[in-house]
C-alpha cells in the first residue's frame, strides 16, 4: 500500500536586496526586487520593475531631496584651482570656502601636494 500526497508547487522566492538608491538618501533597509513585466518588441530587451517585501511597487524614499540638492551641486561652477604643498596653506584656504579635491606625492621627496578648487 502506498499513500500519495498531493502538493502544489510553490511560487520561487524573490531574492530581496537593499535598495542603494533609498540607502543614499537616508532611508536604509528598504528591500526591494525586480519583477519581469515583459519585453519591448521592438528592442528585444527585458522590461523590469521595482517591487518591495509586499510585492507593491517600490517607490523610492527621499528622491525628490536627492534629485533638488543634486541639481544644486551641479549649478556651481568651478572658478579657481589651487595646488599648495604646505598643509597650513591648505587649511587656510579651505577656511576661506575652498573644497578639497585630492592629494598627490608630486616631487622627487614625496612631497604631498594639496589640489583646491573655488566654486562660485
Amino acid at each position: 500500500m502506498s499513500t500519495t500526497v498531493q502538493a502544489e508547487a510553490s511560487k520561487p522566492q524573490r531574492k530581496m536586496q537593499e535598495c542603494n538608491r533609498c540607502k543614499a538618501a537616508g532611508f536604509p533597509n528598504q528591500p526591494i526586487a525586480f519583477e519581469k513585466v515583459g519585453e519591448d518588441l521592438a528592442t528585444g530587451k527585458v522590461k523590469w520593475k521595482l517591487v518591495d517585501e509586499f510585492g507593491n511597487e517600490h517607490v523610492h524614499k527621499g528622491g525628490t531631496q536627492l534629485a533638488t540638492t543634486a541639481a544644486a551641486a551641479r549649478r556651481r561652477r568651478i572658478v579657481d584651482i589651487a595646488t599648495v604643498a604646505d598643509v597650513s596653506e591648505a587649511r587656510k584656504l579651505l577656511a576661506l570656502g575652498w573644497e578639497y579635491k585630492t592629494s598627490y606625492p608630486a616631487t622627487l621627496a614625496n612631497i604631498p601636494h594639496y589640489v583646491l578648487v573655488k566654486r562660485e
